[in-house]
């Protein structure tokens, strides 16, 4: 299948925003937020994650995409309603310490 013009459209909005395709490798870190957390990423694990999620709307399916950040991996399921957004990590985003993810118990 192809991928539809709405997700093209949201996938090369997200490139045009944070200037993937001209950053150089050594460029500032990235912040994705999805499942309601802020994730900090490298210049590559934002590209690859973006990569990921277009063939995942290509396909026009859903599935699980690996996140490695900053404080570990996560598995985050994009869909056709999964929302996520890329932007250039600012001074402010490093200086802030991640809040430890939640733990189960029982």
């Amino acid at each position: 299948m192809m991928i539809t013009t709405a997700a093209k459209a949201a996938v090369d909005g997200f490139r045009q925003e944070t200037h993937l395709a001209a950053r150089p490798p050594e460029s500032p870190a990235f912040v994705v937020h999805a499942l309601g957390r802020d994730f900090g990423v490298s210049d590559e694990m934002a590209r690859i994650f973006l990569h990921q999620v277009e063939v995942v709307a290509e396909s026009d399916s859903s599935a699980l995409v690996v996140l490695r950040h900053t404080d570990g991996v996560e598995l985050i399921m994009v869909t056709d309603s999964t929302s996520f957004s890329i932007r250039a990590a600012t001074p402010a985003d490093q200086a802030v310490p991640a809040a430890p993810y939640p733990r189960m118990r029982g």
